[in-house]
């Protein structure tokens, strides 16, 4: 039966060679990312193991891929940085891994899915399929609620049912204050609520266009529920019932971000709020310190505890981090100290890893995601556009900020570079009702068979 979870890609690729590039992205890469859990992976000979969102995307990575060489007479700096954070990974685990097999696997799947699935979002998306792209996006993440609600009341997981019974794989849940934490498609925990007030941060964009009247069709079940503020209201719900506290603290710094658009004066506007929120991680920085001082150990909450652990994890593994020079210890041979076995801040997780350069490269990244956003928001006049940029900042800051707590895990790599790729190719977008591309259609412009010829 596990042979079932290679039909999307298999589909994708039918679709790719039928030149029916949108349809393969939304109707089948999209709902394999944001419906169907990583452990959803089958290995086939002489391969690592993929996902049933990366068999789906491998098609269509390398479309973006032929794209951006054939279209592409220059390269961004983004571009750059992400080929080589990619080519870090796998240099530090090719390096360091004790079967070579197992490195050159690791630097497989680093490809796929950080490099293709950023082309895909480069190449892609903009202009045409934007409003189409958001919309599926925030419908499927929506319907994570069912198998949500289920985990929260049973304290267990659908797709571990249905795993295990189908193709063996078995899918355990996360607990907290007596529930489990929803989300498990996502890895459960801090990786669903990333995905949650992420996808809270897209669905802004949606209020926006119906606020303003835009010439755009939500369609007839989500313009009602959208004059209701039930997609946020549920996205909310989610975020605290995956009941972690790094992506509601970060939510609410997107939040302020999602309220510039709403002032005449951008530029003040965005200065305003970029004081706000480091006055916000200094405050925050304060509080955590001393929230875990002086702290009697007989009446030490799971809050504290956890709390605790950072710090004490922060403060071991930093040195041990920087011992591992350029290259690191790949993430096989990382070594644990003082029994903490989880390295809940993917910065550092990062530097211990893949050592210092990708440490470097992944701060680099975040930092040129966030300039490209701020210059774009200074760049483009339409309404519609610059409340998208600001959507996508709040997404991408709902990210970068909860990594200080979390690893980057699941489907988070493949849905970070795609945005990435994104917000890269972003420029005037096209709303006009019957202009983009239709989904079905097929696209004159591009062959796959020409990439192989």
């Amino acid at each position: 039966m596990s042979v079932l979870l290679l039909v999307p890609g298999l589909i994708s690729l039918y679709l790719v060679l039928q030149r029916r590039i949108e349809t393969a992205f939304l109707s089948v890469y999209l709902p394999c990312l944001l419906l169907l859990p990583e452990e959803y992976a089958l290995r086939i000979p002489h391969l690592p193991y993929f996902s049933t969102a990366e068999f789906a995307l491998i098609p269509l990575g390398f479309v973006g891929l032929s794209r951006f060489i054939r279209r592409n007479h220059s390269f961004a700096l983004m571009d750059i940085l992400v080929v080589l954070f990619a080519a870090s990974v796998g240099l530090s685990e090719i390096l360091h891994a004790h079967v070579l097999n197992d490195g050159i696997f690791a630097a497989i799947t680093a490809f796929v899915t950080m490099v293709l699935a950023y082309m895909v979002g480069r190449q892609l998306i903009e202009p045409d399929l934007r409003f189409a792209t958001v919309r599926r996006f925030v419908i499927l993440v929506l319907l994570n609620g069912i198998p949500g609600l289920y985990e929260w009341r049973m304290g267990d997981s659908l797709y571990g049912v249905f795993g295990e019974k189908f193709f063996g794989i078995p899918i355990l849940m996360q607990y907290r204050n007596g529930h489990a934490r929803i989300g498990r498609v996502f890895g459960g925990g801090e990786p669903a609520g990333i995905a949650f007030a992420m996808t809270f941060c897209l669905n802004a964009w949606l209020v926006y266009l119906r606020r303003v009247k835009a010439p755009v069709d939500l369609g007839k079940t989500l313009t009602r529920l959208e004059k209701y503020h039930v997609p946020g209201v549920l996205l909310l719900l989610y975020v605290l019932m995956s009941q972690s506290r790094g992506p509601e603290i970060a939510l609410a710094a997107g939040f302020l971000i999602l309220q510039i658009p709403r002032f005449k004066n951008i530029r003040l506007m965005t200065i305003v709020v970029a004081v706000l929120l480091v006055g916000g991680y200094v405050a925050a920085s304060a509080y955590f310190a001393a929230y875990t001082n002086g702290i009697d150990p007989t009446t030490l909450t799971e809050q504290q505890g956890s709390a605790i652990y950072r710090r004490a994890m922060n403060e071991a593994y930093a040195p041990i981090a920087e011992a591992g020079g350029w290259t690191g210890y790949g993430v096989m041979g990382s070594p644990h100290v003082g029994g903490m076995m989880s390295i809940d801040n993917d910065y550092l997780l990062v530097h211990l890893s893949w050592g210092l350069l990708g440490y470097i490269l992944l701060v680099l990244i975040a930092w040129e995601n966030i300039r490209v956003l701020m210059v774009r928001s200074w760049q483009l006049n339409a309404v519609e556009d610059r409340a998208f940029v600001f959507s996508m900042m709040a997404a991408m800051a709902v990210l970068w900020i909860t990594l200080l707590t979390v690893f980057l895990g699941s489907q988070l790599p493949q849905l970070s570079f795609l945005l990435i790729g994104w917000i890269q190719s972003m420029g005037p977008g096209n709303l006009i009702e019957g202009s983009s591309v239709a989904p079905g259609s097929r696209v004159k412009e591009f062959s796959f068979r020409r990439v192989f010829s």
